[in-house]
């Protein structure tokens, strides 16, 4: 059983913080799409204008989840301290080709933290038990920066279960020691940002309440401003709100030499957007994750940081629909 609500797209509101009450809903008849099959979770029957929210109970724990449109099933996994909010505005104008589906990651969003540590690992698995649990056989990915690299590794795993896979704000670097240090090392950390987690929250929320800090995050993230504003705000919302363990995910994730392998087994047809003024993954550093995946083009967006979704939805939205149709 799963929550849901209603909700019709109202373009230029900006992205929805808060979750209505949760209302059981009973499960309707399966899709006559192939690559969709009976699971544990809730098929829903609706128009590709309306967008639901619900919370899938998977065999790890409780996911909240958005979905919208009709048509064979795109799975989006947004970034560290970002949550499913992310791609509602880019899932809603992929409606009409794809039923998409936006996780909340644990510890992001309104879906709760685990215990263990939010590695790429433990994030993949997370997206595959979300998977199950909706009765997707066969999906293709989309993610942000530390997204994509869960939908890397999702796609390098599984590949008999991944069609398509596009990659955003996504590349890799020279292993440093630092890097590899950190990687090898992160369980005292993970269990200090668990520990401190309500304090760390409670100052990320002052923090990022600041215009000064909303100037700065700007500065460092964006190259252009935000189509919706709306939607710029309610990033800097989720931030103050994540599992600050992932941020140490995010840090060590491109000088993985474990991903950097896992990339060349990748077998689906792969897109990798950047931001050609991303001041957090250059583009070279798309391009040199590109050059480990088999079957991958690269698109650089002009003026664009590290936020395609939110400075450039509709150029990026045009991109992503070429990838799926690749």
């Amino acid at each position: 059983m799963a929550d849901e609500t209603n909700e019709p797209i109202r373009r230029g509101r900006g992205l929805r913080i808060s979750v209505p009450p949760a209302q059981d809903a009973a499960e309707q008849s399966p899709s006559p799409n192939d690559d969709i099959v009976r699971g544990r979770g809730l098929r829903l029957s609706t128009a590709a204008s309306t967008v639901q929210t619900a919370t899938v109970r998977t065999m790890n724990g409780p996911l909240r989840y958005l979905r919208v449109g009709e048509g064979p099933p795109l799975i989006a996994v947004h970034g560290f301290g970002a949550s499913s909010c992310l791609w509602r505005e880019i899932l809603s104008g992929l409606a009409d080709i794809r039923t998409g589906y936006a996780i909340d990651l644990p510890g992001c969003g309104e879906s709760s933290a685990r215990s263990t540590a939010p590695t790429l690992a433990m994030l993949a698995d997370e997206v595959m038990a979300f998977a199950d649990a909706m009765g997707l056989r066969r999906f293709d990915l989309i993610g942000h920066a530390l997204g994509a690299g869960v939908a890397a590794v999702v796609a390098a795993t599984r590949p008999a279960r991944v069609r398509h896979v596009i990659l955003t704000s996504f590349g890799v670097r020279t292993t440093t020691p630092d890097a590899l240090a950190l990687a090898l090392t992160r369980t005292p950390f993970d269990v200090f940002l668990g520990l401190a987690r309500p304090a760390i929250n409670t100052w990320a929320g002052w923090a990022l309440g600041s215009p000064l800090t909303s100037q700065l995050m700007a500065a460092w993230l964006l190259a252009s401003p935000p189509a919706d504003p709306a939607c710029w705000d309610a990033y800097l919302a989720d931030h103050a709100r994540a599992d600050s363990r992932m941020y140490v995910t995010m840090q060590t994730m491109t000088a993985d030499p474990t991903l950097k392998s896992r990339l060349q087994s990748i077998k689906a047809p792969a897109l990798l957007i950047g931001g050609q003024d991303d001041r957090i993954i250059r583009p070279g550093e798309v391009r040199a994750a590109a050059a480990l995946i088999p079957a991958a083009k690269v698109e650089c967006i002009p003026a664009c940081g590290h936020l395609p979704p939110i400075e450039h939805p509709v150029e990026y939205q045009r991109l992503v629909r070429e990838g799926l149709a690749g």
